[in-house]
């Protein structure tokens, strides 16, 4: 199963129409597989120093044309009930519940009866509550569950959660790094997560999330990175081949 590859953008746009668009002109050249973008809830916005992220609906609806006609899938990691019906008029491919909004009930359902892709981030739920959840949606297979850790630190990646979580629940469990480090990403892929996200930002200036996202300029080489190392997961049998090493010459 191939990896789906996700650059968020998330709200490093700041607000600017003209810069969301440029991230989407710039990602739709490079080897992703999707772009995705985040709108927050009323109240984020209402607050001083956050009201200059707001990207209007018309903003939202060009990029996503722009994500399509680069051949790339469009999601957005949505917070705001009130906006579901305008944005799934947008065709996006899937959405991103954020935080600990799978305690949020209406907005759940609302997303899911979309009929898109839904990946839920698991980050600050436990077992038990990601067990209640899947049972309480278990009509809907449109479920994607995220592994992701709010800490920008190695060791609090636990990686192995990404297996666990499928094999105990059956479902798809994608990956999503707060890491500072982005080998994480790299060293996820062995625990085959159906999606990899990872932030970008345009620059090396200060952005929301900016710490743990990765310039533009790095994305290409990151990719490609992570398509050929995919190929080294193999079926899991151990197999006899031919042996490809020549020779030593003496």
């Amino acid at each position: 199963m191939k990896t789906i590859l996700i650059a968020e953008v998330g709200l490093n746009h700041l607000g600017d129409d003209k810069l969301a668009r440029e991230y989407f002109d710039a990602l739709g050249r490079l080897s992703i597989d999707a772009i995705s973008i985040q709108v927050r809830e009323p109240e984020f916005y209402k607050r001083p120093e956050k009201s200059h992220l707001h990207l209007s609906l018309t903003a939202i609806r060009r990029v996503s044309y722009v994500a399509k006609e680069y051949g790339k899938q469009f999601g957005v990691a949505l917070a705001d009930i009130n906006k579901v019906d305008s944005i799934d008029k947008m065709n996006p491919d899937f959405y991103k519940i954020i935080r600990d909004d799978m305690k949020n009930n209406a907005l759940v359902e609302k997303l899911l009866k979309t009929g898109k892709k839904v990946i839920v981030s698991t980050g600050l739920s436990t077992d038990r509550q990601i067990k209640a959840f899947l049972r309480k949606y278990k009509d809907y297979n449109n479920i994607v569950l995220n592994h992701t850790q709010l800490s920008y630190s190695v060791e609090d990646c636990n990686l192995k959660a990404i297996a666990d979580l499928r094999e105990k629940n059956n479902v798809p469990v994608s990956f999503g790094t707060h890491c500072s480090n982005p080998d994480i990403l790299k060293m996820a892929l062995c625990y085959e997560p159906s999606d990899i996200l990872f932030y970008v930002k345009m620059d090396d200036g200060e952005y929301p999330d900016d710490k743990h996202a990765i310039q533009i300029k790095d994305v290409q080489e990151l990719c490609l990175d992570l398509r050929n190392l995919s190929k080294a997961i193999g079926e899991g049998a151990k197999v006899k081949v031919k042996n490809k090493i020549p020779e030593m010459k003496l």
